[in-house]
């Protein structure tokens, strides 16, 4: 499987691009070269680095930190030939524990984050073309939860897209031609912006199916409550507008959590 890794990452740097500094709005991750944070950076060696690091970060160092930190944080090498691309760009875009969840939560196994033995069993008894799909599609309607989902749309469904055919070539056994490295020109990339779940707006989180019923109820009941008059109904409402927002407060967490 150690084929993919290097058929995929010439793919994945073009992706995600060179040098960039967007604002925090838009992306989060911040000073980020070939895909690579400045946190991710510092981590990866030990120590704080300066952005003048970050924007010097070398292609062979950057090919190590994808190797340790995301191939083989999502176990690559253990995963059907496409299936271990969409999980890996995942990865990086999203970090591995998010990028096991999805997949967890589509094989209806413990969502723990962490690929072991009974997640790459439950793989195993599915089609890897369906499970590429399907990915896809949740991969996507997380990001749409995120708060700087309006800055990078274009480019993450885009990134997405066309992950989901280049793996889907892959399960058809159609080699991606290796590509030269890519001249990486510094640039706003919407696509390598960091799509991280700590973003979650709480607008988001209203706006679930969860969040919808539960506004809605809570308008009828307040409604029916002020078609009343007295100090019982009052009493009522104020209990119902305390009860709301806690709720309200439970459901934004849930969905971070998530």
């Amino acid at each position: 499987m150690q084929e993919t890794f290097r058929l995929i990452i010439w793919d994945l740097l073009d992706i995600e691009g060179g040098f960039a500094n967007r604002s925090r709005k838009a992306d989060p991750g911040g000073p980020t070269n070939l895909g690579i944070t400045q946190r991710t950076l510092q981590a990866w060696r030990g120590r704080p680095v300066s952005v003048e690091e970050v924007e010097n970060l070398g292609r062979e160092e950057a090919l190590q930190i994808y190797r340790v930190q995301y191939w083989d944080a999502v176990k690559g090498d253990d995963l059907p030939r496409g299936l271990d691309f969409t999980l890996f760009d995942c990865a990086v875009n999203s970090g591995p524990a998010r990028a096991v969840k999805i997949l967890q939560k589509i094989l209806k196994v413990k969502v723990d984050g962490v690929l072991g033995l009974i997640t790459l069993g439950a793989v195993k008894a599915q089609a890897v073309t369906y499970l590429i799909n399907e990915f896809s599609a949740r991969r996507l309607q997380f990001m749409k939860r995120l708060k700087n989902w309006p800055y990078n749309k274009n480019g993450w469904t885009r990134r997405v897209r066309h992950v989901q055919e280049r793996s889907l070539e892959l399960v058809d056994n159609a080699m991606m031609k290796r590509a030269p490295m890519p001249i990486l020109e510094p640039h706003q990339n919407e696509e390598g912006a960091k799509a991280v779940e700590e973003e979650t707006s709480a607008f988001s989180a209203w706006m679930t199916p969860d969040g919808v019923t539960k506004g809605a109820v809570a308008l009828s009941g307040f409604s029916g409550i002020l078609a009343g008059s007295g100090p019982v109904q009052w009493g009522f409402a104020i209990v119902l507008v305390v009860s709301v927002c806690v709720g309200g407060w439970l459901l934004i967490k849930k969905e971070r959590a998530t």
